[in-house]
């Protein structure tokens, strides 16, 4: 468990086709953040530096979630990719 401003959030290791890593569009991902379940879900299969880098952009929309930090999707991903990739 991950306290993020007093939310308690779950990160699962889940397999490439858990239900929650398919896009509304029938796409999928390697990593998803729910904020209704309070849980990020990653894909199990990835390797050791990508887990890490699409944790920390999972991570960034769990504390936007958390801190009702409000954006635009787009300007969201891109914020989430900075972090994930420079912080």
């Amino acid at each position: 468990m991950i306290n993020i401003n007093g939310e308690e959030w779950r990160v699962l290791l889940v397999s490439p086709f858990h239900p929650q890593l398919q896009r509304s569009n029938g796409t999928w991902t390697i990593g998803a953040c729910d904020d209704y379940m309070k849980t990020i879900y990653l894909c199990e299969d990835l390797e050791y530096n990508l887990m890490k880098k699409v944790l920390s952009h999972e991570l960034t929309h769990a504390a936007m979630f958390s801190y009702n930090v409000e954006m635009n999707l787009e300007q969201e991903e891109l914020f989430a990719d900075l972090v994930a990739t420079y912080g």
